[in-house]
């Protein structure tokens, strides 16, 4: 007949081709279905997280209202009037609001991650740096006895201070 023989070689070089082709579109498949299912998981969390951000907000104005007053007539008593009976105005404060209440209840957090240990003992640690820079704002001891000097020696090596 009309047809070519195929040496060994030739064979063995298209199967291996074939299999390589073949094993190409098995990981294409599989990478495709990885990121499917991680984009996918990642619109769950996304969602999850929403609606327990909601459920949160709910609770926090649930909490913060009060229901015994018009809100046509007084919306701000109404919004707030739980929070304000709740909490009193700190007697060293002129106003107070939830904001502030806030940012001490994040100054508070701040506080115990900074004095935490620090978990990591690399050299360029940002975590570690950011830790001992706020333990030596905290050495009183330490800062009465160099005084000024440290920042006389800044000033010095920013070229002085002409006054």
């Amino acid at each position: 007949c009309g047809l070519p023989r195929w040496s060994r070689r030739e064979i063995c070089l298209l199967s291996g081709l074939v299999f390589a082709a073949g094993l190409c579109v098995i990981l294409a498949c599989i990478l495709a279905l990885k990121y499917l299912s991680a984009e996918h998981d990642a619109y769950c969390l996304e969602g999850c997280q929403e609606r327990k951000a909601f459920a949160k907000a709910s609770r926090f104005v649930a909490t913060n209202i009060d229901p015994t007053i018009d809100p046509c007539k007084d919306f701000y008593s109404f919004a707030c009037g739980g929070w304000l009976r709740r909490h009193a105005i700190p007697e060293d404060k002129l106003t107070y609001g939830t904001i502030a209440a806030i940012g001490e209840q994040n100054e508070e957090k701040l506080q115990k991650l900074l004095l935490r240990p620090v978990r990591h003992r690399e050299r360029s640690s940002a975590e570690r740096k950011v830790k001992e820079f706020f333990r030596s704002c905290l050495d009183m001891a330490e800062i009465d006895r160099l005084g000024a000097q440290p920042m006389l020696e800044v000033i010095e090596d920013c070229g002085g201070w002409d006054v």
